[in-house]
């Protein structure tokens, strides 16, 4: 070989090594998707570089923050499925690079161009106190025309996916009303760019338990103890919400609230002690959401208030109200009595006339037979409510008392003839104190020819062991009131044999 040839070809074989010393253009990518909705796979995609000796691509993956090359993809492939990537857990970021045959190896993709993925996640939330699916996803990055919107698409109990609605591309939230409980709904959101360009997010699911409020509430009861009123109430067991106001009022429209509750159980119990038991209150428990809105309410209970007094014929009027009101109906009343002094009340009266809300209650029997009883009686009324269930609900009203006025009959003959028709005088005298009291009967010239401190014996007509003669007697007594007033009384008797 001349040396003229061998000079040239040293010559162009430096020309070519010191042209691969450059490395290609920097690659530009095109969009990054996720690939699998299962595996979590995502496919990159890049416009080819302007160079012409580029020999392939280098992919790079933010891994802990550092930027890792996950593949070399050889020319002239333009895409590459990431097949190690998990964007069904979280954002996945990429930048790339291209190589020459020499390996010569461009800059990554500039730091404020990386592509990533889109990665949306479900909340459950509320909206006025509705319930909703909340879906918040991060914004597709680094498009050079930017996002133009993005969809979202749903799929409810694995049916195939449908377009549910499309947000701005500066908003990257939704929140999906209406939802159903009990029901799995799946989600991919869909960005666009303003070149039409596309991403796809990972899929989402969330299956729909959503909190719930009550479906019923019954007011059990409402009874009066030791002059406070219990309530009872059953609530919802299957409840979740579990928010309740309970409220009174004095003419059955107006409420208050006087407590709330905020407990999951299958009864609710409570005492008004701020109350005059001889007055009527009503109740209601109200089922209130997160928003202290008012979504369902109990059937009013309301007490029951007895009231008494006397009348001039040795009675005791009673007056009641009918319980307010059992979701079924009354199934029968009660009337109970006691005197003072005495231990126990005395059932006088039942019914299953449940309209019933009057009673006489005629004590002259009582009065004549114990002219020394208490006058003060007391009562109460028991109503019970209609159940198939062993133990019924009942409700007792407050305790009522009157007060019977003493009062006197004085015969002004009797005929002691032992044939035991007016055989003996005393004064009948009902409702005085046992103590205290005397009776005497004196003679025409003033001699003492009868006395006695029991209120229940009276002058047979005998002084000493033999009848007395016929005519006029005197006769004098002295007692005391049930409130302690001495009182006396005079006049004539007159005795005859028929």
């Amino acid at each position: 070989m001349h040396w003229c040839s061998v000079i040239l070809l040293l010559f162009c074989s430096q020309l070519i090594f010191s042209q691969d010393i450059w490395p290609p253009d920097v690659p530009k990518l095109d969009t990054v998707s996720v690939y699998d909705f299962n595996t979590g796979a995502v496919i990159i995609s890049w416009y080819p570089s302007d160079s012409s000796d580029v020999a392939g691509y280098r992919i790079y993956r933010s891994i802990n923050t550092l930027w890792q090359p996950i593949a070399d993809v050889p020319a002239p492939a333009t895409s590459y499925i990431d097949n190690s990537a998990t964007s069904n857990f979280h954002p996945e970021l990429y930048r790339i690079a291209a190589y020459d045959e020499v390996e010569n190896l461009s800059a990554m993709t500039p730091e404020n161009k990386y592509h990533n993925t889109i990665y949306v996640f479900p909340y459950q939330d509320s909206v006025n106190c509705v319930y909703a699916i909340r879906l918040n996803w991060n914004r597709y990055l680094n498009w050079e025309e930017g996002v133009k919107e993005y969809r979202i698409y749903v799929s409810e109990n694995f049916s195939p996916f449908t377009l549910l609605a499309t947000n701005s591309g500066n908003t990257n939230q939704y929140f999906h009303m209406n939802v159903n409980d009990n029901t799995s709904y799946c989600y991919i959101i869909r960005a666009i760019s303003n070149n039409y360009r596309t991403s796809t997010s990972n899929k989402t699911c969330f299956f729909t338990d959503l909190p719930n409020l009550p479906t019923f509430i019954k007011a059990d009861y409402a009874t009066v103890e030791d002059k406070k009123i219990k309530l009872s109430f059953t609530l919802d067991p299957q409840a979740t919400i579990c928010r309740y106001r309970l409220q009174r009022s004095t003419d059955g429209v107006n409420f208050d609230p006087i407590s709330f509750l905020n407990q999951c159980d299958n009864k609710y119990t409570y005492t008004d002690a701020n109350v005059n038991v001889e007055k009527r209150y009503y109740y209601q428990l109200v089922a209130i959401d997160q928003c202290n809105q008012a979504r369902l309410y109990s059937n009013i209970a309301s007490n029951i208030v007895i009231y008494t007094s006397s009348n001039d014929e040795v009675q005791s009027v009673i007056k009641w109200n009918r319980y307010q009101n059992w979701l079924s109906e009354i199934d029968s009343v009660y009337l109970y009595r006691i005197i003072d002094g005495e231990s126990n009340y005395e059932l006088i009266y039942s019914s299953v006339n449940t309209y019933d809300t009057l009673k006489l209650d005629d004590l002259s029997n009582i009065a004549l037979h114990s002219p020394a009883i208490s006058n003060k009686f007391c009562y109460y009324v028991e109503q019970v409510e209609r159940s198939n269930q062993t133990t019924a609900n009942k409700s007792k009203s407050n305790i009522s008392c009157t007060y019977q006025t003493t009062r006197i009959f004085v015969p002004n003959t009797f005929t002691p003839d032992g044939d035991n028709l007016n055989n003996t005088f005393k004064p009948i005298i009902t409702f005085i104190d046992k103590e205290g009291y005397v009776f005497k009967i004196f003679d025409r010239w003033g001699f003492l020819v009868f006395q006695t401190t029991d209120v229940t014996i009276g002058w047979d007509g005998k002084i000493g062991d033999k009848l007395c003669q016929p005519g006029m007697y005197t006769y004098y007594f002295l007692y005391k009131t049930i409130d302690g007033q001495i009182k006396e009384r005079s006049g004539v008797v007159y005795v005859y044999f028929p």
